[in-house]
């Protein structure tokens, strides 16, 4: 059946044709701002939005700012707006990675790189439209859960222990909200209230936005009080005027009611982005055990979606040990890579995706050592080009019995539960443009209708649509397919009846103008009334139909 889209009908007069021409004017007017807002201007252009709230991210974990730098072309061309450094500031112990989370002072530099390396760093990124995030670690010092300072913290903290830390002991098991912000979870606690605290971590921040740095990932965010508990940490820091986002593992207070903790994210959401970790977790439980989550398009807890940081896997879930929390090292990239493909292909969110290292156990992990560089891959770089193409674009997010879906206004990332196969989703409410598309990841060809989506997903089990070939649009009563209707149409069907002219394929489709199957003298009478301006609803002159 051929499907009829209406139209306006033409009135052909001057008054039309100008406002037609001031329209397009206009238009082509707004299509450069709207570009110059969307994509980046500096350097080469990978097609990468201005601000991180955009865009994906790449944990590049562990790895040394020089590293970070070399790779640079490869990480705009794989699409990620931002590049995520582990922390920058000086700390405690050896190489583990661990170390890097127990900070000595509120500075810039250590074994990762210096402070004048970071700002190599941010001015050789920013050529390619990539912005740098650095890693923060603000709610506590080194030490031992047992409040006492390691050797090599810095003396302010150790002259001022009475009043720079909460000194409340370990919190162990509690998982009440006071516990969670006022108790030591491994390290001594920083009093987060005190105002020379707030300061000292303030002036590190500005000092690394003075160094080029676009972003702030705070550590351990859920451990630092708000404002409603009395604490200006969060709406001091929201002073600066840099993309900020925290890190909450599980809940503000994983023993509070969900109502309460409802009221604390969205608290922090009004300071800084926040981690759904348990959302990610979830999704990447589904695709991995290949199970329905019914909730797949439910994440964001009433807080704007922009505000909302995702990962399929962190730092914590393959370095840990699985008895501390390090549950993806164990499943395979590909696994992580499709979860990574419905997260990143969301409106408005931000996904992470960890450069993995190469070692998986918790003491053989290091930092200086390069990971891993399967994010250059087809399929996480069709995944980013596709979120970054769909910017301001509706989604609908699909979890079928074989298959999860998203689709946008333009495209959809399509991830069955099982790879290389064929797969046939539902359009809804034909969302994804009718058409056909060619496959970012596999070159395979999809057919798009107003109803389903069908075609064959590949070995990596990610399929990318976007950019497709609309199906043709015929315009009924363009006989001569000029793209006009006028007389000479009516004198084309007289002239195909009379056996003196033959028509082609689409214009004896537009020449249909009643639609019953056949061209007749009533054709022709039909794109007469169309001429004339009389309405009948017999005839379908000036609407489209599909070819």
């Amino acid at each position: 059946m051929k499907k009829v889209i209406c139209m306006r009908k033409r009135i052909i007069s001057f008054t039309l044709v100008l406002c037609m021409v001031l329209t397009c004017v206009m238009s082509v007017g707004f299509s450069v701002s709207a570009q110059q807002t969307d994509s980046s201007s500096t350097g080469e252009d990978y097609g990468l939005p201005q601000n991180c709230a955009d865009g994906n991210i790449l944990h590049c974990f562990n790895w040394t700012l020089s590293q970070i730098k070399a790779e640079l072309p490869q990480i705009a061309a794989a699409g990620f707006t931002s590049v995520q450094t582990s922390p920058l500031q000086p700390h405690d112990g050896n190489s583990h990675w661990y170390w890097l989370y127990q900070p000595t002072k509120f500075t810039v530099g250590n074994d990762l790189g210096s402070y004048n390396d970071l700002k190599a760093l941010c001015t050789e990124a920013h050529k390619y439209g990539v912005k740098i995030i650095v890693d923060v670690v603000a709610n506590h010092v080194a030490g031992s859960d047992n409040g006492n300072l390691a050797n090599a913290v810095d003396s302010v903290f150790k002259n001022n222990k009475s009043t720079y830390f909460h000194n409340l002991g370990a919190r162990g098991n509690a998982d009440d909200r006071y516990s969670t912000t006022q108790k030591n979870i491994g390290m001594p606690d920083l009093n987060s209230e005190n105002t020379a605290i707030q300061n000292m971590v303030y002036n590190m921040v500005v000092n690394l936005k003075n160094a080029g740095v676009d972003g702030i990932r705070w550590d351990a965010a859920k451990h630092i009080a708000l404002p409603s508990e009395n604490c200006a940490f969060w709406s001091k820091m929201a002073q600066i005027d840099i993309f900020q986002y925290g890190e909450i593992l599980g809940s503000p207070a994983d023993g509070a009611t969900s109502t309460q903790n409802k009221e604390w994210i969205t608290e922090y959401a009004q300071y800084i982005g926040v981690s759904d970790t348990v959302y990610s977790a979830a999704l990447m439980s589904a695709v991995r055990d290949g199970t329905t989550y019914k909730n797949a398009g439910n994440w964001n807890k009433s807080i704007d979606a922009s505000k909302i940081v995702n990962w399929s896997e962190s730092h914590d879930s393959y370095s840990n040990e699985p008895n501390y929390g390090g549950w993806t090292k164990n499943l395979s990239q590909n696994v992580v890579d499709k979860a990574y493909a419905l997260l990143a292909a969301r409106k408005d969110s931000q996904t992470l995706y960890l450069s993995r290292p190469f070692q998986t156990a918790h003491q053989s992990i290091n930092y200086g050592v390069k990971g891993s560089t399967h994010f250059t891959s087809s399929e996480i770089t069709a995944v980013n080009q596709f979120h970054n193409a769909m910017i301001g674009k509706e989604e609908k997010v699909l979890g079928g019995s074989t298959y999860y879906a998203v689709l946008r206004e333009g495209g959809a990332v399509i991830v069955p539960k099982t790879n290389d196969t064929d797969v046939s989703i539902s359009n809804t409410n034909a969302m994804v443009p009718a058409g056909t598309y060619v496959d970012k990841v596999s070159g395979n060809t999809f057919t798009v209708t107003d109803k389903t989506i069908t075609g064959h997903v590949g070995s990596t089990g990610i399929a990318v649509l976007y950019d497709g070939e609309p199906e043709e649009k015929i315009l009924i009563g363009d006989v001569d397919q000029d793209g006009k209707i006028t007389v000479i149409d009516v004198a084309y069907i007289q002239q195909k009846l009379v056996n003196i002219r033959d028509l082609s394929a689409e214009g004896a489709l537009a020449a249909d103008t009643d639609q019953d199957g056949k061209i007749t003298v009533i054709d022709a009478a039909g794109i007469q009334r169309y001429l004339a301006d009389v309405d009948s609803p017999r005839f379908h002159v000036g609407e489209y139909i599909t070819g």
